[in-house]
């Protein structure tokens, strides 16, 4: 049967260095968003945050992101079956083509979310996930593109990888994946443990398992401008009084009844023009909001015994406690004036810049630390108000 358990461990140095031997600031001049590079050993001590049995395990939970994907298939080639899984899914299975996929790994495990960290020389907001893949020899997801970056890195076994970025974008009919019709490799490396290849967005890349292995996916978020334009277009028309409405007490007879007038169109465009304004506080509590917001399903716990006062939270904790955040949620913030705006989860805190910035510098600190961080009884209210919703736990 697939078994998983919980990993936990100390926070790594909130502010890392490139992996490999040029500096972060060289790969983001040189290489973000414009060419691939392959950095052999980047991880030459790595180790796999889950065992293949413990990936299967997490696969089978009800809140994991997890797919099983077969390259041949009674029903259709590069066949998908989602999870949850269980153990009749991993009964069967063929020797060889096919790949597990668990996505948002590190919302589940401690090391995972350490690996992340590894990155975090690129804003907090912009890292999307970790994937976890397991495949047996052939195992494959097909030639595709994916539209952001994208680190892999190996950390079991071996994987051929093969990218373009001159392609024919042309998908096959039929799969649920997004599979091209037709790949030619421009270049290709067989990567082992701890190498990694980073793939900037639209980069036509084909992995396959050289033989079992094991292979770490850090992606990134890039929203597009459609969704952008539509959520802050659905929360501007959610803010907006229901009552209001189009109105022309000064409307005159026109010689043709079917004609739209030019004043008709001049207020129904001033009506849009003047609420999809951007206002700039506004705006940056609902990006930090949307920012925050969790995609992946994961439920956040809350404590059995929420604290009514900060005061009876604050009495609870002992000298050697750790307030870590929940690895279910993400944690960003934004300078307004001479407060800070804490984005949490989806939602928003009005804190001091003190306490923001130490209660996002690092996944976990000393109880002390985060009390020596509170100025105000703002800050005293959302540590209180961050603990009973589960987003900040007590180590």
């Amino acid at each position: 049967m697939p078994t998983h358990r919980q990993k936990t461990s100390e926070a790594p140095p909130c502010h890392p260095t490139f992996p490999g031997d040029i500096s972060a600031e060289t790969f983001l001049q040189d290489y973000w968003q414009k060419k691939p590079l392959l950095i052999r050993q980047a991880f030459p001590d790595l180790q796999s945050p889950l065992t293949p049995d413990e990936l299967a395990g997490l696969a089978c939970e009800a809140d994991v992101n997890s797919r099983l994907v077969f390259e041949r298939h009674a029903q259709g080639p590069w066949h998908v079956v989602h999870g949850p899984l269980d153990e009749d899914d991993f009964s069967g299975l063929p020797e060889t083509h096919w790949t597990l996929l668990v996505t948002d790994v590190e919302k589940h495990v401690a090391e995972a979310s350490q690996l992340i960290d590894r990155f975090r020389f690129i804003p907090d907001w912009r890292i999307d996930d970790l994937m976890i893949s397991y495949a047996p020899e052939g195992g494959s997801v097909g030639p595709h593109i994916d539209a952001y970056d994208v680190f892999l890195i190996q950390v079991h076994g071996q994987r051929r990888w093969m990218i373009n970025q001159e392609y024919d974008d042309d998908c096959l009919d039929g799969p649920e994946l997004r599979i091209l019709k037709r790949f030619n490799a421009a270049k290709a490396w067989i990567l082992d443990p701890g190498d990694m290849l980073y793939l900037p967005p639209n980069v036509a890349h084909h992995g396959i398992a050289v033989n079992e292995c094991m292979t770490c996916s850090v992606g990134f978020r890039a929203p597009s401008y459609s969704s952008l334009i539509s959520e802050y277009a659905e929360k501007i028309a959610a803010d907006i009084d229901q009552s209001s409405r189009y109105q022309d007490p000064d409307l005159v007879c026109q010689q043709n009844p079917a004609e739209i007038s030019s004043d008709a169109l001049v207020r129904a465009r001033s009506m849009i023009a003047e609420k999809l304004t951007v206002d700039d506080d506004s705006f940056v509590r609902w990006f930090g909001e949307y920012c925050s917001e969790s995609r992946s399903g994961t439920r956040v716990y809350a404590p059995d015994t929420p604290f009514a006062s900060f005061d009876g939270l604050t009495a609870s904790l002992k000298t050697d406690n750790f307030i870590a955040q929940s690895p279910a949620v993400k944690f960003l913030f934004a300078d307004i004036d001479n407060s800070s705006l804490l984005f949490v989860d989806g939602g928003s805190h009005i804190t001091s810049q003190v306490f923001a910035r130490t209660i996002t510098d690092n996944r976990r600190i000393t109880a002390q630390q985060l009390i020596e961080s509170i100025n105000s009884d703002a800050d005293q209210q959302a540590f209180l108000d961050l603990y009973n919703s589960g987003c900040l736990l007590i180590q």
